[in-house]
């Protein structure tokens, strides 16, 4: 499954509370590079380098947090997240994960705490538990991707638990 893109609500359209962040999320590529982006990226779209992998992990960065990627979902597989034995980072992980889920303010955001395994393109791997981003207004998600953050990351090798980050 893959993080399904569906439009803002009517409501949220109408909120002046929500205007700025709105706006934000509105952007073309053009505009929120040019306003939010890095200078590398925006110097390197200048020079004309390829820049649509850079400014899909800087603007999912920007939009929900920076722990949080998106990859095509072949790359990301999930399953149900077991709250286990008095672990700090998994006590630490719903802490953070329920304060991002309590403070989101897009209606139409749907996200869901995973188990989540990662494989990216260069062969490397991660695993633990996190975030994943069912449903979004963020029309900026490509088709057949998945966003994701892995909160409290496992090492399968050492056989523990890392520190929890904040996907903020």
């Amino acid at each position: 499954m893959e993080t399904t893109v569906v439009s803002v609500s009517a409501e949220v359209r109408k909120s002046p509370a929500l205007k700025n962040r709105l706006a934000i999320r509105m952007m073309d590529a053009e505009a929120f590079i040019e306003r939010h982006a890095s200078g590398t990226l925006r110097k390197n779209k200048r020079v004309g380098m390829a820049w649509r992998a850079q400014y899909l992990e800087e603007r999912v960065a920007y939009e929900f947090g920076w722990e949080f990627e998106c990859l095509t979902r072949s790359h990301v597989t999930f399953g149900d997240a077991y709250s286990e034995q008095d672990a700090a980072a998994i006590t630490e992980a719903g802490w953070h994960i329920e304060r991002y889920l309590e403070t989101s303010v897009f209606p139409e955001d749907r996200f869901e705490a995973k188990y989540i395994n990662v494989e990216y393109p260069d062969g490397s791997r991660r695993e633990g538990i996190g975030l994943i981003v069912r449903q979004t207004s963020a029309e900026f998600v490509p088709k057949g991707h998945i966003a994701f953050s892995i909160v409290s990351e496992y090492d399968p090798l050492m056989k523990r638990w890392l520190a929890a980050k904040n996907p903020f």
